[in-house]
């Protein structure tokens, strides 16, 4: 020791020895798999999923079917799909439907007449690109709910229960299911066009583990035209879904919208004569002006003859001003003019948005929603788990930025494949696929009986393709429905971690 303390040179070895250590010992505790601590952008398929279709509503003699389709990848993919009423556990004598092991193939069962929501679970290849919706349909009705998602917020925006033209609610309904091993706190925040409304009913609401509940909003949104709704948790996760009750009868599912952003777009609102509104709300404290356009078949490149309130064209759009914490509405009409369309609104603060439709006075009505868009280079998949036979489909789809190319592949119950049909989207504009549809139509998988659902894989075809946005239609001989065509990615990006101590836990 004497010799090193003496000699310099011996303690600067010493200590170039140390650092060499040191580093060696980084070096080989560094992160084994690319899924730890990775310094560039990775991506993984899920492994786990789960989805909960509601309780479909009581007094409704119309059929219910909740389906769930996961594309097939590879050869090798395997894993596992049940479905168990909520609350419920996965044993054979609770299972609802039957349990399938391969993905690329049909899951459905009928849930009408349920007294309970269906957590749907997926777990391996199965989790991956899953989607699942619930179908009610008869000749007089039709609505579709995707099944939710257990979240920390979910959004919706709608019509309320005073409005001076009758496009107003008589009853709102929030489900809430908690399908997961810990408590949820739930609360929901209602933004009114005079500001926020609560009830003491509409906070701090416990779920425990495998419990559901459901709660009337109906008293919150009673005095106003429009409404936006947050349901957030404090604790845990929850699966939520609206059901809104029409003043003059019409019973449909409100599916979630996208989440506050300064752009929204609104795809699938129906063609055809009666209101077509737009929802907007505020959850800011500043006040937000929104600019609105309509996109159609037709594509405007110039400015239309300029009016005080715009024409809706991407040229001349109309102007929405949304008070702070509050919401506001506008008519879709004479913009649409009776065409399917795709809403697009850029505002300068943040905002949530939805759009209503109705025919027949209001005896049936159908809710959109703003939805992501399919777009290079993972979000390339969307998924429809349910054609009913019994109704018409149409895919209506909006290419707001650069031309677009989609490929709608039938899939049967058993894997078989129909035909496929690929639509060109020009930009700007609003095109439709579908059963029986002007643009394109499909023919359903050969082999089927005459009542057979079956699914529909559809697909960016073109690298420069998109972003699309896509919404399906349902159409009855007086019903009409209406959902968001949301993307079902295979893969999901990993966040990149670079020489940071956050972790991530599950």
């Amino acid at each position: 020791m004497r010799l090193i303390v003496e000699n310099r040179f011996a303690l600067f070895g010493l200590v170039a020895l140390a650092l060499a250590a040191l580093f060696g010992v980084a070096h080989l505790t560094g992160p084994l798999t690319a899924e730890v601590g990775v310094s560039e952008a990775e991506t993984v398929r899920p492994d786990r999923a789960v989805r909960v279709c509601p309780r479909p509503s009581d007094g409704s003699d119309a059929d219910s079917v909740a389906a769930a389709f996961a594309p097939r990848v590879s050869r090798d993919d395997g894993g596992e799909l049940w479905a168990v009423p909520v609350p419920g556990t996965p044993d054979e004598d609770d299972l609802v439907g039957e349990q399938i092991t391969e993905p690329g193939l049909v899951w459905s069962a009928v849930t009408s007449g349920a007294d309970a929501p269906t957590a749907v679970h997926a777990a391996d290849d199965l989790a991956s690109g899953l989607e699942a919706a619930q179908v009610t349909s008869s000749e007089d009705t039709a609505t579709e709910v995707l099944c939710a998602q257990p979240s920390i917020s979910t959004w919706f925006a709608l019509p309320g229960g005073d409005d001076p033209e009758g496009v107003d609610l008589d009853g709102l309904t929030a489900y809430l299911s908690n399908p997961e091993d810990y408590r949820a706190t739930v609360n929901l925040d209602i933004y009114t066009a005079d500001g926020p409304s609560h009830s003491r009913e509409s906070r701090g609401i416990p779920l425990g583990p495998g419990e559901s509940t459901e709660l009337d909003l109906t008293e919150l949104v009673h005095s106003t035209s429009a409404a936006g709704v947050h349901v957030r948790t404090s604790t845990g996760r929850v699966a939520a879904s609206l059901l809104a009750e029409h003043s003059s009868g019409g019973t449909d599912w409100v599916n979630a919208t996208a989440g506050p952003a300064e752009r929204a777009v609104v795809p699938g609102v129906p063609g055809g004569e009666g209101a077509r509104r737009l929802l907007l709300a505020v959850p800011g404290d500043e006040p937000v002006s929104a600019q609105v356009h309509v996109l159609t078949s037709e594509h405007t490149e110039e400015d239309e003859e300029d009016g005080d309130e715009g024409t809706g064209t991407p040229g001349d759009p109309y102007t929405v001003d949304i008070p702070p914490a509050a919401s506001a509405w506008l008519s879709l009409a004479g913009a649409l003019g009776e065409e399917p369309g795709t809403v697009v609104v850029e505002a300068d603060g943040e905002v949530v948005a939805g759009a209503v439709a109705e025919i027949d006075e209001g005896a049936e009505t159908a809710y959109g929603s703003a939805t992501e868009p399919l777009s290079m280079p993972l979000n390339t998949m969307a998924v429809l788990p349910d054609v009913p036979r019994g109704a018409e489909t149409e895919v209506v789809v909006g290419a707001t930025e650069r031309d677009a190319a989609i490929m709608a592949t039938p899939v049967g119950g058993e894997g078989d494949q129909g035909d496929a049909v690929k639509l060109e989207v020009p930009a700007g504009t609003t095109r439709v696929l579908g059963t029986d549809t002007d643009d394109v139509s499909w023919e359903p998988p050969p082999g089927l009986g005459a009542d057979d659902g079956y699914a529909v894989r559809l697909e960016l075809t073109e690298e420069d393709s998109g972003p699309v946005h896509m919404a399906r239609v349902l159409r009855t001989d007086d019903g009409l429905g209406a959902a968001p065509v949301r993307p079902a990615p295979v893969e999901v990006p990993l966040p990149v971690a670079r020489d940071s101590p956050v972790g991530l836990t599950p």
